[in-house]
């Protein structure tokens, strides 16, 4: 070789060995290393699963609250980055980033891909999160009608991913196999009365005077309105409020209009339980029940998601489902876990609803007090309808509603967006 090559060679080497750790390609191979990110477990269990068993890379990175607001976090992210070189990041609802946008310039300097999959309202989160801005961000939202409210924001790249179920947690179990301790039920309710919720929140953010005065109008009128934001309800119907609303920071804000859709939540569930008292269903959650339910029902503290859970809907012969407001058309987790264990779910209609299971023969959907009670009293009966609805159901879900489709979903959009 002649004095030319080997100059050439060295060059090439010396570009080598300067060029930094983060220019590897990203996205390029059939095999994709995802790293999730959070502050708390939520959802990480069933997301790493599906990766893994679809012949996947997954690290699990969780950042504590305090780390969060130093920039240890920044070492942090740094040092698992380069020893793992994911493909790209993935977040629920931005648990673990900073509000400041620090880690977001991070990975936008590193070009490195991230995503975000919102599986409760941006709206009250995401206004944190407005330095987070990135050509490498997508968004991912469970209920498609919050699209537009976060590309509002400035956030282009969002896509519609609903919620899924993990087929190996959520299964047909025989009765001799449950993990609880009180009897088979003929109809149930697992949920949250949100009445602890509300007066929690109202009181941390120190909402006073007209705004907490009238916060329960507010709440009515927010549960009956077609409004999907409490902020567009409040413009649009209390207009003095408004003005009130805006004084406060973006954080007593968010505050004020969750505490509105937890309160509309509260009195839609509770009307709808009340309903049912001639059947006396079992109701699973927190004891705030028990404050606002008159009687005609039964009672039992929470149980955990993940021990206990599938063994309830399993044991129950009609599950019924009632969702919380946030969602005006869009479907929550209950929509895919029970069919999931080859029950019978009953469940308020929505638009979305249409999209992912079939109405009368996958699932049974009411709409309003009225058709719950008499569905309610007709399937009790008709045990040939609710075996056959709950097998629909469970094929449905199985076949087009696992995690395992929607990793494989989101691994493809990442693909198309950065590979």
């Amino acid at each position: 070789m002649d004095e030319k090559g080997e100059a050439i060679i060295k060059k090439e080497e010396n570009v080598r060995s300067k060029t930094p750790w983060w220019h590897y390609p990203k996205l390029q191979n059939k095999v994709v290393k995802a790293l999730l990110v959070s502050l708390k477990p939520m959802l990480l269990r069933e997301i790493s699963r599906a990766f893994i068993r679809l012949g996947h890379e997954c690290r699990i990175l969780l950042i504590g609250e305090e780390e969060l607001e130093t920039k240890i976090v920044e070492q942090t992210f740094t040092q698992v980055l380069k020893t793992f070189k994911p493909d790209f990041l993935l977040t629920i609802n931005h648990l673990g980033f900073d509000r400041e946008g620090l880690i977001t310039s991070l990975l936008t300097y590193y070009h490195i891909p991230f995503a975000s999959w919102y599986v409760d309202s941006p709206d009250l989160i995401i206004h944190h999160y407005l330095e987070n801005k990135s050509p490498y961000l997508t968004l991912f939202l469970w209920d498609r009608d919050y699209l537009e409210v976060t590309r509002k924001m400035g956030f282009l790249k969002a896509e519609y991913l609903p919620l899924g179920v993990d087929e190996c947690l959520f299964r047909p179990i025989k009765q001799s196999e449950s993990q609880l301790n009180f009897p088979r039920s003929e109809l149930s309710f697992v949920g949250n009365s949100m009445v602890i919720k509300v007066q929690s929140v109202l009181k941390r953010n120190q909402i006073r005077g007209l705004l907490l005065d009238r916060f329960y109008e507010v709440a009515r009128s927010f549960l009956h309105s077609e409004h999907l934001l409490v902020k567009e309800l409040i413009k649009e119907a209390f207009p003095e409020l408004w003005q009130e609303l805006k004084k406060l920071p973006p954080d007593q804000i968010a505050g004020y209009e969750t505490a509105v859709i937890w309160q509309a939540t509260s009195w839609y569930r509770a009307e709808l339980i009340e309903s049912l008292s001639p059947f006396e269903p079992l109701i699973v959650g927190d004891k705030g029940w028990l404050k606002i339910l008159a009687g005609g029902f039964r009672y039992h503290p929470e149980v955990n998601y993940y021990a206990h859970l599938p063994f309830l809907y399993n044991s129950t012969r009609i599950n019924f489902n009632a969702t919380s407001r946030q969602m005006k058309n869009g479907v929550n987790q209950r929509v895919f876990d029970i069919p999931a264990c080859r029950a019978l779910l009953i469940t308020d209609w929505a638009s979305q609803l249409e999209e992912l299971m079939e109405p009368g023969r996958e699932v049974l959907t009411y709409r309003g007090k009225e058709e719950l009670r008499e569905l309610v009293e007709r399937v009790r009966k008709d045990r040939e309808l609710r075996e056959r609805v709950a097998e629909a159901g469970y094929r449905r879900v199985l076949n087009e509603h696992t995690y395992l489709k929607r990793v494989r979903h989101l691994i493809e959009v990442m693909r198309r967006n950065y590979g």
